[in-house]
């Protein structure tokens, strides 16, 4: 999916976007100020947490990196199971048009 795109084209008005830093620091030299500054050229309005044990908790079973989740606006999950399953624009606009 063009995230950017849809971001950049009104989708910051539709959705919150939270990055989840899963792998930063497991794999060699961990770098906030790395990961912040791709983010922000990526797109600004995403927000980035840490893994955590909670985090892992609350998105198991994740099973790929990249993946996608949507949640509605009472935090329950209506997309995504962890899979690294496309999700372009259409579809997306499609599952936002259904939880207004």
């Amino acid at each position: 999916m063009q995230l950017r795109k849809f971001l950049n084209d009104g989708g910051t008005e539709r959705v919150n976007v939270v990055a989840v830093s899963w792998t930063e620091g497991r794999y060699g030299d961990d770098s906030p100020s790395r990961l912040r500054s791709m983010v922000r050229t990526f797109h600004p309005a995403i927000r980035v947490i840490r893994a955590s044990p909670k985090v892992e908790k609350d998105f198991s079973p994740l099973v790929y990196v990249p993946a996608s989740f949507i949640f509605d606006k009472q935090g329950k999950i209506v997309y995504g199971d962890g899979n690294r399953e496309y999700l372009g624009t259409a579809r997306l606009t499609k599952i936002l048009d259904s939880l207004k």
